[in-house]
């Protein structure tokens, strides 16, 4: 079966779940098609094992080569991803006993940083994913940029907030030169 009967949303669902969570394990093996009462694929993702990593070089998104990544995401999935809030989130974890490795908390608020921010500009999943995967083992991802340029920008010994927030200047630059 090829991707492309896959309705645009159902696979919209899965890109936003994967750029938040920077799946490093994403490929089709891992995503179950059924179909639901209307006669339409329904997508459900599995195997969530190499999600929230302490560092984006594996990022893998099988879902970039399929034609909806192309699309641009709909008013409903754009108001849900401007209600996210990884600091709501990572509370929630906490609170729920999942007490998230600080690497790994970090690489979540810089995930949904980089959604929100890239909603916002308009961008695809497509452009997003891009933005997060690497062209090939050897050249680092604009998202691995961005966490370097903000490491070399912040002073020793600063807080997790302020990096975040070095993090969120550098990252706004890099997406106006996109846009």
């Amino acid at each position: 079966m090829g991707p492309s009967a896959f309705p645009v949303d159902e696979v919209h669902k899965i890109s936003v779940l994967d750029i938040r969570m920077a799946n490093a394990d994403r490929h089709a093996g891992n995503i179950l098609v059924s179909k639901g009462e209307d006669g339409q694929f329904a997508l459900t993702p599995i195997d969530h094992g190499y999600c929230l990593p302490t560092s984006f070089e594996d990022c893998t998104f099988d879902w970039l080569y399929w034609p909806q990544a192309r699309q641009p995401f709909s008013p409903e999935t754009i108001n849900y991803i401007k209600s996210l809030d990884a600091e709501e989130d990572i509370a929630l974890l906490n609170f729920y006993g999942w007490n998230l490795p600080s690497e790994c908390a970090r690489t979540f608020r810089i995930s949904t940083m980089l959604l929100k921010k890239g909603v916002e500009k308009g961008l695809t999943p497509f452009v997003i994913g891009n933005i997060m995967c690497r062209e090939n083992l050897n050249k680092k991802s604009v998202i691995e940029e961005i966490v370097e340029e903000a490491e070399d920008l912040v002073l020793p010994g600063s807080s997790e907030a302020a990096f975040i927030k070095t993090v969120s200047e550098v990252m706004d630059h890099r997406l106006d030169l996109i846009c």
